[in-house]
């Protein structure tokens, strides 16, 4: 279809059970690889000291904020 060519490709990576020794070491090597393109790098803490990193460019952000701002108006009608 035409128009789905416009639709951005989602590079979020999302690495899980991450070690807290290796955090940098992981950020490191995801900003190498993505280079200029990372807006965003969360790590968040799970069960048993794994952690989950999560790089996101600037492109999938403002998908992501405009996808909730979508949905929220959505919900308020009702």
């Amino acid at each position: 279809m035409p128009f789905e060519a416009n639709v951005p490709v989602i590079l979020t990576e999302k690495i899980e059970r991450i070690p807290l020794y290796l955090i940098s070491t992981t950020i490191a090597a995801q900003i190498r690889k993505k280079r200029e393109s990372v807006f965003q790098i969360r790590v968040e803490r799970k069960f048993f000291h794994g952690y989950t990193i999560i790089v996101e460019t600037h492109d999938e952000y403002t998908l992501r904020v405009n996808q909730e701002a979508v949905s929220d108006t959505e919900g308020k009608g009702h």
